[in-house]
């Protein structure tokens, strides 16, 4: 009897369960139609039903109940944008507590909600962005909520400088840099956005990112972070801004390029060298960046650097670099006014007589010219420049030579 009984409770309460699963599965539907439809009064009715009734139906609901609760702060009055903001914080709350392992990054969306509403209270914010950053940080990728949260560690560390340790700061400032490159790798459409965010951060940090201060640092943490390639890389770009002969800059970044090979940190290698006179291991790196450089701009950029430090020792490499960073940015005219000059400068030790000087002179004022083609607004420099190479050039209309062949590392025929 007492099994019978037992079963027949079973059924009941498996039927009352489906019941209500169909009854939540059909109020989600309707409620998103009504966003759909925009019917936002009806929309609001539904959501404080299935707020109650079915809290751990889906995450879905919660999906939609931010919607409606967002259109209900868009269109409050200011007096009461604060209680609807309130409402979409206890809405986080509520998401949390019955899918604790969602993704949503909840903790950024209510720092957002305070910031971009302004209300709360400063120390709520700050909790919700620690947590975000602490708790959710591979969702934590809100340029405007990565930056604000830095910011008020910095506040916090300079009205508490006499009791929080520097070292702490710069761990900090290390970590969100670390973050912000990992956000730049995994949503590039917005580099810029945290490129700024970036430079931002360290116009706070100018005054803390010194050799005095970095130095010692690095130094000091090297050994416990020698395999966290995120430390190396925050720590080796803090490196590169004052202490680019450092000997401990060109270690941070060798461990970095061996950990995590990559253009920057390639570039790093390739700097520290330059900066403690070893050119041909500084090229080696330079080229490497520039290989393993995935923007274009970018790799356009790496090969005019390489151009601009072999301009007066290696002139056939430098060319050669500068027409690989126009291949890379055709639309750059400062290469053509680089390339110009590179020309005009080796007139004298490529030009073995008059007429090869002047074919070379010909050859830089044609080049300059070549920069208005792509960059318009550079035509009052190319002009001035191909005017004052062609004083240089002596072969005139009446002369009987119609082209020049150049040597040396030049290796061109010039057309008069």
């Amino acid at each position: 009897m007492k099994t019978k009984l037992l079963l027949l409770l079973v059924v009941i309460f498996s039927s009352l369960a489906n019941a209500q699963v169909a009854k939540c599965g059909e109020k989600e539907k309707q409620l998103n139609q009504y966003l759909v439809d925009a019917e936002y009064k009806k929309a609001s009715e539904t959501w404080e039903d299935v707020k109650i009734t079915c809290p751990s139906f889906s995450e879905k609901i919660y999906l939609l109940g931010n919607k409606v609760l967002q259109y209900q702060i868009e269109i409050a009055d200011p007096k009461e944008k604060e209680d609807k903001v309130t409402a979409l914080l206890q809405l986080y709350d509520q998401y949390d507590k019955y899918y604790p392992n969602n993704k949503n990054g909840n903790f950024e969306k209510r720092a957002l909600a305070l910031i971009n509403n302004k209300v709360g209270k400063p120390d709520d914010l700050f909790s919700y962005l620690n947590q975000a950053f602490e708790k959710e940080k591979e969702t934590f990728a809100n340029s405007q909520a990565v930056y604000v949260y830095f910011e008020m560690c910095f506040d916090h560390y300079k009205q508490n400088k006499s009791i929080i340790p520097l070292e702490e700061l710069i761990d900090k400032y290390c970590a969100v840099s670390s973050l912000i490159a990992e956000n730049n790798r995994k949503f590039t459409f917005k580099k810029e956005e945290y490129n700024r965010v970036s430079l931002g951060i360290e116009l706070l940090m100018k005054d803390v990112l010194t050799k005095e201060n970095m130095i010692p640092y690095a130094k000091k943490k090297l050994d416990k972070n020698a395999i966290d390639s995120s430390w190396l890389e925050a720590t080796a770009k803090a490196l590169s801004v004052e202490c680019k002969n450092s000997p401990v800059f060109g270690s941070v970044a060798s461990k970095l390029d061996s950990d995590r090979p990559t253009s920057t940190s390639a570039y790093y290698v390739a700097t520290y060298n330059l900066n403690t006179g070893n050119q041909e291991k500084s090229i080696e790196y330079y080229k490497k960046s520039a290989e393993l450089a995935t923007d274009s701009i970018e790799k356009a950029t790496i090969y005019y650097s390489i151009a601009t430090i072999l301009s007066n020792s290696d002139k056939a490499t430098a060319e050669k670099m500068v027409l690989n960073a126009l291949g890379s940015n055709p639309s750059n005219g400062r290469y053509f006014i680089f390339l110009a000059n590179l020309y005009a400068n080796s007139a004298n030790d490529c030009g073995t007589n008059e007429n090869e000087r002047s074919a070379i002179y010909k050859l830089a004022s044609t080049t300059a010219l070549k920069a208005i083609d792509v960059e318009p607004r550079l035509k009052p420099t190319a002009d001035a420049m191909s005017a004052e190479y062609l004083k240089k050039v002596t072969l005139n209309s009446d002369s009987k030579v119609n082209s020049v062949k150049i040597g040396c590392w030049i290796q061109q025929t010039v057309k008069f």
